[in-house]
């Protein structure tokens, strides 16, 4: 077979997208921008992320059964491995190829490559092409990766952390469980939320009943140390991420755009204090009045600190960003490239 288009790969977000009427409304875009001609050439692959990963295998599997069946009966090229859910360091690496695609980095031999973060649901990723020999020798089993691309070998020091994406670390600031109701239907307490705050908040199609502590004093750093139990050794750090550019995806945008630290459309650039900083604010205003989001103290907190686990100084500066060049910065055109690069060396014994 030869590859004559290009790869069309379907990015769910959240797993609840992935239904026949969903995936069949893609395809029929997908007829529109390949020529009929080139469909049977085309190959039709799925990537889910950490959403899925957090739903029971069971159910998990049911709903990418049923997406197979769909791509089964397209017109496209459809292999055995067409559906799968993807791990969280192929989505770091993916998402890192991206941006250094995007940026020149891949394009221009001897760049200087730029780091990536990325902050889901379910979890958190970040990647670096690391230039300090140390960082290679003092990193733990499984946070290096090889990457072929291009020609070219990389040694990226990439991880991904589940169930540290922003609403799986909600749950845990909460005190509850990930996957399980809260026992009894207990009322979960957070210091991170406005005090007498009562409401109910939906994760992984669980309603947790939820509140803030009443009479709650100095909200900021009471929400802070709760953060800190929650990342507590769960976060390895990396003394070279100071003197590596990085950009940061996802919900660092979201909640960057929300309290006005960057442009909502343009995006920007920020340092890392700025999330703290903007975490008090909010926090002390919390303490209060109610805000129409009841997680942004307890959000912009955690993000904070988990920037700070990861070994970036206050005073480092993050690009914030959606689009470069016009193209979306996701891990979608990383693992386009990844995927049909290596196709490519598969065939190329043969060619």
């Amino acid at each position: 077979m030869v590859l004559t288009w290009a790869l069309l790969l379907c990015r769910m977000v959240r797993w609840r997208k992935l239904s026949t009427p969903g995936i069949q409304e893609l395809l029929d875009v997908a007829k529109q921008d390949i020529p009929f001609d080139f469909w049977k050439d085309t190959p039709l692959v799925l990537k889910a992320t950490a959403g899925l990963r957090l739903l029971p295998g069971e159910k998990a599997q049911k709903l990418l059964q049923k997406v197979k069946e769909v791509f089964k009966a397209s017109p496209f090229l459809v292999g055995d491995d067409c559906v799968s859910i993807m791990n969280g360091t192929d989505e770091g690496v993916s998402a890192w190829i991206t941006i250094n695609f995007l940026t020149g980095s891949l394009k221009t031999p001897g760049r200087n490559s730029v780091g990536m973060l990325d902050l889901g649901g379910g979890s958190t990723q970040i990647t670096f092409l690391p230039r300090v020999e140390g960082t290679l020798q003092t990193s733990p089993p499984g946070y290096l990766a090889s990457l072929q691309m291009f020609n070219r070998t990389y040694k990226l020091y990439s991880y991904s952390y589940l169930g540290l994406g922003l609403m799986s670390a909600r749950l845990a600031i909460l005190g509850g469980i990930e996957g399980k109701p809260a026992k009894n239907g207990k009322e979960l307490v957070s210091p991170c939320l406005s005090p007498g705050y009562r409401g109910e908040w939906e994760h992984a199609e669980i309603t947790y009943r939820i509140s803030g502590q009443k009479a709650a004093v100095n909200l900021h750093e009471l929400c802070a140390d709760r953060v800190s139990e929650v990342l507590r050794n769960k976060v390895h750090r990396t003394e070279e991420v100071k003197n590596v550019d990085f950009y940061a995806f996802s919900y660092y945008y979201d909640l960057a755009a929300a309290v006005g630290l960057i442009d909502a459309e343009k995006g920007g650039s920020l340092v890392v204090g700025d999330f703290e900083i903007a975490a008090k604010y909010v926090c002390r205003t919390a303490e209060t009045r109610p805000q129409s989001n009841p997680f942004v103290c307890m959000d912009l907190t955690y993000i904070s600190l988990l920037l700070q686990e990861f070994g970036f100084p206050g005073n480092k500066v993050l690009k914030l960003t959606r689009k470069i060049n016009n193209v979306e910065t996701s891990w979608a055109l990383g693992a386009i490239f990844h995927y049909i690069d290596s196709l490519n060396r598969q065939k190329s014994p043969a060619s």
